[in-house]
């Protein structure tokens, strides 16, 4: 898939992500944030953000119940929400309401390039929280719907490093 249909969707990760980062990050600088996710829906219409921190119960078991987490961070961000809309409707060739291999290959191609866009926020956003980049797991996933646990699975490999996974006891099979 030719990523240059997310220019927009990346304009705004660009200018934004960093600092959104950057605000979960300074909210409760009295607590370790251990987990970012991006949340889709089974459309792929937009995503929000949510986050944990970390407690003596946290495990890697607590990442597959993100759908209970009450933080999150601007639950509609608009750079996260209608760029990615407007991809969604302007790529005729894909039904996203069915199960299908081009359907897959859209969420590869968008996981790519949140992948890129996390791994581009300077350290300093981390370090000025007393945050360690590698003591965050980052992940994406769809809310329901056909890709879940795939685009689980797939953010864990292509957002973080094989250390921070460790450090979770987070196995993704390579």
């Amino acid at each position: 898939m030719d990523n240059s249909i997310f220019k927009s969707f990346e304009e705004g990760l660009s200018k934004y992500l960093p600092s959104t980062i950057s605000e979960i990050l300074e909210t409760k600088q009295d607590k370790n944030v251990y987990a970012i996710g991006f949340i889709t829906t089974d459309d792929f219409y937009g995503f929000y953000i949510t986050y944990e921190y970390a407690s003596e119960k946290n495990s890697h078991d607590m990442l597959y119940e993100h759908y209970e987490w009450k933080n999150s961070c601007h639950p509609k961000p608009d750079y996260l929400y209608q760029p990615l809309v407007d991809v969604v409707e302007a790529t005729e060739n894909i039904d996203f309401t069915e199960k299908s291999d081009e359907k897959w290959d859209f969420g590869l191609a968008l996981l790519t390039v949140l992948a890129k866009h996390i791994k581009q926020v300077p350290n300093e956003i981390f370090t000025k929280s007393k945050h360690n980049r590698e003591d965050i797991v980052f992940f994406a996933t769809m809310s329901d719907g056909d890709y879940m646990d795939e685009m689980f699975t797939e953010s864990l490999k292509m957002f973080n490093n094989i250390s921070t996974l460790e450090k979770y006891g987070i196995a993704t099979q390579q």
